[in-house]
């Protein structure tokens, strides 16, 4: 099962988390400690909107509690987190 979220309300990190919570039909202070996979301050950093207002571009992956995470910019800019 795949689950994409574009939802913007919440910071990418914390996309990841209760994305993989879902997944699994557990709460997300059931898992593992994200900074297990991947530094979460870092990962805030990436994907947050530059000085100059322009948004960053690219794509990040790494596997956190057993699933793939893909975290890219769609067509308008907005963060997209994919969780295989």
């Amino acid at each position: 099962m795949v689950q994409t979220l574009a939802v913007d309300t919440d910071e990418v990190y914390e996309r990841v988390v209760t994305g993989v919570a879902a997944l699994e039909g557990t709460e997300p202070v059931e898992l593992p400690p994200l900074f297990d996979a991947i530094d979460p301050d870092a990962l805030a950093t990436v994907f947050e909107t530059t000085a100059s207002g322009r948004r960053r571009s690219g794509t990040v992956e790494f596997t956190y509690a057993g699933h793939q995470i893909h975290i890219s910019f769609d067509e308008t800019g907005d963060t997209v987190v994919t969780i295989d």
